[in-house]
């Protein structure tokens, strides 16, 4: 089979983290990142599919240099994950030697844009009421809010309640284009979109951003959407030429109506919600760009996310062999640990030995089966006794003890050298 070679760039964002997953384990498509900046991406990817290097599109000979890289590792898409990325994909698109998965380069240089945004929908009634000058702005119309005409992740912007506040603001911000908007005190709602080759618009799916932290939702909740904003999905698709993933944010004014805060012409992070409800954003438009038609399927009912920081670890050891412990380790409260069966099971994709040594009261095997482990994802299984030490059975020194008990650990430790690890340390391990 050939596989669809997709570069993800640049690689180590919320949302280029989300297309990774969204794409990784398809049997069609083979996943490829690279970054101008170390990240989490670099303990993501497998080292001959990630690269680092001067990939920063304001350098000197960048389009060279990124062709030389397409060429060598023979990419078939590119993925942007950044606005200002997209956008200059989309101005140098023919001079890029891959395909590349973006809208066309006007509605790049709209979404890039709050003014050129909201100057589009002016006409419009779920438009905001935006003032070019504070010098026109009435007493009446406070409290306003204040952003950078080009900003991401809410950085500089503020809420105003007063002509000197306001100045202020304007001050902090002298270097950059501001908008001054209407207030907007309600809910804020993300709209995930994806716009076939056709134009049409595949599927529009809303969620509510229940907490937002340095501008990502932190929580997120789907609803059905409703026919208002339905119509802006459609008004929005109908003025602008899209192509793949999309989506706009809307908040509430005093009246309840929704009100547009911005369009972007990429995927955002939190389109994991209505990936894992059936819309595989990504998969769908790369589908496209090899001229398989795609359509939608939603799984039904309101789902929620709740994120947290995920960490990841790089360490100093190499190991070929795993001797790990039964008893509330690999059985831990009467239930399989899946954390270690996960890595058991990477390490079986490795080529690892994995050695049972256990104490354990009954015959390991029958154990064993009653928790539906089979006795075959272990080379061997070691039953000692209760006089034994486990250090005496530990014959590879290429390898590492898994075992709940700290005192079998630090015997263990101090009699051959090896690394050790309870049971809440095993996820350092996992790749994910």
């Amino acid at each position: 089979m050939n596989k669809t070679k997709v570069l993800i760039f640049p690689a180590g964002a919320e949302n280029a983290l989300e297309i990774y997953d969204a794409l990784k384990d398809h049997i069609d498509i083979d996943v490829y990142g690279a970054s101008g900046k170390a990240d989490y991406a670099s303990c993501l990817y497998p080292s001959d599919h990630y690269a680092e290097g001067e990939f920063y599109i304001e350098t000197a000979g960048f389009l060279e240099y990124f062709n030389d890289f397409l060429d060598r590792w023979s990419i078939d898409i590119v993925i942007p994950t950044h606005d200002e990325v997209a956008l200059y994909f989309a101005r140098n698109r023919r001079l890029i030697q891959a395909a590349i998965l973006l809208a066309p380069l006007e509605t790049a240089e709209i979404c890039r844009e709050k003014r050129k945004t909201f100057q589009l929908f002016s006409d419009c009634n779920f438009c905001p009421t935006i003032w070019d000058t504070a010098d026109i702005l009435p007493e009446t119309a406070y409290p306003v809010f204040s952003k950078p005409n080009i900003g991401v992740g809410a950085r500089n912007t503020f809420l105003i309640n007063t002509p000197s506040e306001l100045q202020s603001a304007l001050k902090k911000s002298a270097n950059q284009q501001m908008i001054i908007c209407e207030y907007l005190p309600g809910d804020e709602c993300t709209v995930d979109c994806y716009t076939n080759s056709n134009r049409e618009l595949l599927f529009a799916g809303a969620r509510i951003r229940n907490r937002i932290e340095h501008g990502i939702a932190y929580r997120s909740t789907t609803f059905a959407i409703t026919e208002e904003i339905k119509e802006i999905a459609k008004t929005i698709n109908g003025r602008l030429h899209f192509f793949g993933a999309w989506y706009f944010q809307v908040k509430r004014d005093y009246a309840q109506k929704w009100k547009l805060l911005e369009v972007s012409c990429r995927q955002s992070g939190g389109m994991t919600l209505y990936r894992h409800k059936g819309i595989n954003f990504p998969l769908m438009g790369i589908y496209e760009l090899n001229g398989i038609p795609v359509d939608a399927l939603e799984m039904p009912g309101e789902w929620m996310f709740e994120r947290r920081l995920m960490t990841r670890f790089k360490l100093p050891y190499q190991f070929n062999t795993v001797y790990i412990d039964l008893d509330d380790t690999l059985i831990l409260n009467g239930n399989v640990n899946t954390t270690i069966m996960s890595f058991l099971y990477q390490c079986v994709n490795e080529k690892k030995e994995i050695i049972l040594l256990t104490r354990h009261m009954a015959k390991p095997s029958s154990t064993l089966s009653k928790y539906k482990i089979d006795t075959t994802l272990f080379d061997r299984i070691v039953h000692i006794t209760f006089h034994d030490e486990k250090a005496t059975y530990i014959r590879d020194k290429n390898a590492i003890f898994i075992d709940n008990s700290f005192a079998e650990r630090k015997k263990v430790h101090e009699a051959t050298g090896i690394p050790t690890f309870d049971v809440d340390d095993v996820d350092c391990l996992l790749y994910f």
